[in-house]
C-alpha cells in the first residue's frame, strides 16, 4: 500500500508582489492533488493521500510505504520538512533523501559540479549581502559580454525570486537590493543564455531513465530575452511543453546525458527534472536540476514526456513506485 503524501498549505494568499504569494502560487491545490491521485489509483489501485500540512500526518502513516511530493513548490527552509520527518522516523520512502534535497537547492555549486563533468554552464556569480555600486560594477564586468543576467536565490527551488536584468551595473545593484527586501538571501548572478528551455525527466532508483526530453514553446513569441519566472512556471500560462522526436539524435544524446549526470552529481533518487538550455547553435547549457518535481496531469513537463511515449502519469508514477523505469519503452537509458 502507498501513500501520496502532498503538501497543500492550508492558509491564505498574502498580498501579490510579496515573496509569500509567489511561493504559495507554486503549490498544489486540493483539487489538482484529488486530480492525480485519482488518475493514479487506475494503475496503483488502493493508493491513499495524506497532507503535510495536517499536523498527524506522520502518525497516521501507519508503516506504509510514501511516495513523497512534498519539496518542490516552497521555500527550501519549510519544504525539507516532511522529508527530514520521513527520514528520521526511517520510514519507507520515494523520493529524494535530505542530502539530495539540499544538494540540488545549491545552485552554484551543482553548476560547478556539472561543468567540472565537461558540461556547458552559464557563468556566474555569487552576492552575498548588499551590493556596493563598485562591486555591481566589478560583477557586470565579469560577466560581459552577457547582455543579460539572471538574478535568482542561489539556494531555493521553482524559480522563487528569479528575474532578468540588464547587464549594467546600476540594474544589477538595485535588482540584488530588491530581491534581498523582498527575501533575504544570498543571490546568485548568471549569464543569460538565449536558447529554448528543455527539460528531461528522470525516473527509477535501481535503474534509473530518461523519459523523452520536451521543449517549452510559448503561444505566441515575443521579441527579446525571456526567462520562464515562478508565475510562467507554476501556471503554465501562455507556454506549453513539446516533443523534440525531430531534433538531432546526438544533440539529445548530450541532454540525457546531462540528465543522468545531474541526477547522479546531486545524489537524486526515484524522480528529477534536468532543466537546460539549448542555444540556436546547438549547445546545451546546463542550469539545474529539480527534485522531487512536479507530476500534474496535462501541461506539466511529465504528462507531455509521458504523453511522447504514449503513456499516462500514472503509469510513470507506477513506474517510480515499483521501480520498474527499465521496463517503460521509450525510455533512455545512460
Amino acid at each position: 500500500m502507498t501513500v501520496l503524501l502532498y503538501h497543500v498549505p492550508r492558509t491564505e494568499l498574502h498580498d501579490t508582489g510579496s515573496i509569500e504569494y509567489e511561493v504559495e502560487r507554486n503549490f498544489e491545490t486540493e483539487e489538482s492533488s484529488t486530480a492525480l491521485a485519482d488518475h493514479t489509483r487506475r494503475f496503483l489501485p488502493g493508493l491513499t493521500t495524506l497532507n503535510a500540512a495536517d499536523e498527524d500526518w506522520a502518525a497516521r502513516l501507519d508503516g506504509r510505504r510514501v511516495l513523497n511530493y512534498t519539496y518542490a513548490f516552497g521555500l527550501l527552509e519549510t519544504s525539507v520538512r516532511p522529508t527530514l520527518r520521513l527520514e528520521a522516523a526511517g520510514a519507507d520512502y520515494l523520493g529524494a533523501r535530505p542530502a539530495g534535497l539540499y544538494l540540488s537547492a545549491n545552485k552554484p555549486h551543482v553548476s560547478d559540479l556539472m561543468s567540472s563533468l565537461g558540461f556547458s554552464c552559464p557563468r556566474h556569480r555569487i552576492v552575498c549581502g548588499p551590493l556596493s555600486s563598485r562591486a555591481a560594477e566589478r560583477i557586470s564586468g565579469q560577466l560581459e559580454p552577457a547582455e543579460y543576467l539572471v538574478l535568482k536565490p542561489a539556494y531555493e527551488e521553482s524559480s522563487i525570486g528569479l528575474s532578468l536584468v540588464p547587464n549594467e551595473p546600476e540594474a544589477v545593484r538595485s535588482a540584488v537590493d530588491g530581491l534581498r527586501r523582498r527575501l533575504p538571501c544570498v543571490a546568485m548572478l548568471q549569464e543569460y543564455v538565449d536558447g529554448l528551455d528543455v527539460t528531461v525527466p528522470v525516473i527509477g532508483r535501481s535503474a534509473p531513465r530518461c523519459l523523452p526530453a520536451v521543449v517549452l514553446e510559448r503561444d505566441t513569441a515575443e521579441p527579446g530575452p525571456a526567462v520562464l519566472d515562478a508565475a510562467t512556471k507554476a501556471t503554465k500560462a501562455a507556454v506549453r511543453y513539446a516533443s523534440t522526436a525531430d531534433w538531432d539524435a546526438q544533440l539529445k544524446a548530450v541532454i540525457h546525458a546531462m540528465a543522468f549526470a545531474a541526477t547522479g552529481a546531486a545524489g537524486l533518487r526515484d524522480y528529477s527534472r534536468l532543466d537546460c538550455r539549448v542555444t540556436p547553435a546547438g549547445r546545451c547549457f546546463f542550469l539545474e536540476i529539480n527534485a522531487n518535481p512536479q507530476l500534474g496531469l496535462d501541461k506539466a513537463s511529465f504528462a507531455v514526456s509521458a504523453g511522447v511515449l504514449g503513456r499516462e502519469v500514472g503509469e510513470v508514477v507506477r513506474a517510480i513506485v515499483r521501480d520498474t523505469a527499465a521496463a517503460l519503452p521509450g525510455t533512455v537509458r545512460p
